[in-house]
């Protein structure tokens, strides 16, 4: 090219940063309002002394890289979902397992109320506590399973405020069991809490009100919500109170549950004590087996019976709101914030947003094949 075809300006002293030599071999050079261009061709129709700027070009194909949070939060939520489909098949393999056996040996255990609690609650510590514990062993048992020291007034607020929303989730369940039987739908009995003696009492008592809490703490906010919690306090309530939720399969136990399980995690969250929600669940599993045997204690019929029951509901629903507005105004002196606690391979991320946090549980495949078991015990309700 020569340089006699481009102009030369006043401004730039030739072979002193001229625009006409560095841009002449294709090179960006500078205008003179010090924008990135080209030369404009003398002659070109609609031509005018200076330099057209660059316009950036997009690749032809760009990478779209996935955000760790999410990818994250999604694989884990996944796995920990696949717990409780591991409970639910060891749970049903047991009984079919045991009632085989019997049959072939010829005990009756159907008929027997008695034999049919003790099988029920002996199968729980297998079927709830050994997926979670083949999961943990590999894990930072500390980092999931915390018994923090916390204030004793403060934790017994906590426990207060978060039985009384348990309680208060009976009231939707309620609704949506009766929505469900005025459509024809009748609920599968359960060989809990049909009554009895003294001694279905007690083994019901220490059953449901001592063991299962425990064992049901352990693996849903002990495991679930404790690992979940490294995407965000947050998201790691809310998914672990669903999974705790249709875990109960039975569409008005899910909707309990579900309130129930936000209630005991954000309980074991503030205080950061297992132990805390730990009575939360057993009390309000205690309150459930003392109301099914009230006759025992009290001797009335059944509308008395089911009178005392909306009482103590609605003591507890009380003790719980003051218990609730308490720990609002208390809360900074009586759990003063802490230092948030890293795993031992030291992977925290930023919290997952709130549409971050619904889009991820949306995704999980594991979830949604858990609430087709659900719609299927649902629908299994209509043809009983």
């Amino acid at each position: 090219m020569n340089q006699a075809n481009y102009p030369s300006y006043p401004n730039y002293p030739e072979g002193q940063g001229c625009p006409a030599y560095p841009a002449y071999q294709g090179q960006p050079a500078q205008n003179l309002q010090g924008q990135q261009g080209y030369p404009a061709q003398q002659g070109y129709p609609g031509y005018t002394p200076g330099y057209y700027p660059v316009r950036p070009q997009a690749p032809a194909f760009a990478l779209r890289r996935k955000d760790p949070r999410r990818s994250g939060a999604l694989r884990t939520l996944n796995t920990v979902g696949l717990l409780i489909v591991a409970q639910t098949v060891l749970s049903f393999a047991l009984q079919a397992a045991v009632s085989v056996i019997c049959v072939a040996a010829g005990v009756n255990i159907m008929g027997d109320d008695l034999a049919m609690v003790m099988l029920s609650i002996g199968l729980s510590p297998v079927c709830t506590a050994l997926p979670p514990l083949i999961y943990m062993m590999k894990k930072d048992w500390n980092f999931h399973l915390r018994f923090g020291r916390s204030s004793f007034i403060g934790c017994v607020l906590v426990v207060l405020g978060g039985l009384g929303a348990c309680m208060a989730a009976n009231i939707p369940a309620a609704v949506i069991k009766e929505l469900l039987e005025d459509h024809g739908a009748k609920e599968l009995p359960s060989v809990l809490g049909n009554g009895g003696g003294w001694l279905n009492f007690w083994i019901e008592f220490l059953g449901v009100a001592v063991m299962v809490p425990v064992l049901e703490e352990f693996a849903f906010r002990g495991v679930i919500l404790s690992s979940l919690r490294r995407f965000g306090t947050g998201f790691a309530i809310a998914a672990s109170s669903v999974i705790f939720g249709m875990a109960h399969m039975q569409l008005s136990s899910v909707v309990f549950a579900t309130i129930a399980g936000v209630a005991m995690g954000a309980a074991y969250v503030i205080t950061g004590n297992l132990w805390v929600s730990v009575c939360i669940h057993a009390m309000n599993n205690g309150i459930a087996v003392i109301e099914s045997y009230y006759y025992l204690f009290t001797g009335w019929g059944q509308p008395k019976q089911e009178l005392l029951a909306g009482i103590t509901m609605a003591v507890a629903c009380a003790l719980g709101m003051l218990a609730l507005v308490l720990l609002l105004a208390l809360r900074k002196r009586l759990f003063p914030k802490r230092e948030p606690m890293v795993p031992a391979d030291g992977a925290l991320y930023a919290p997952l947003r709130v549409g971050e946090s619904i889009l991820t549980l949306l995704k999980s495949v594991v979830l949604w094949a858990i609430a087709a078991m659900v719609a299927v015990e649902t629908i299994m309700l209509f043809f009983i």
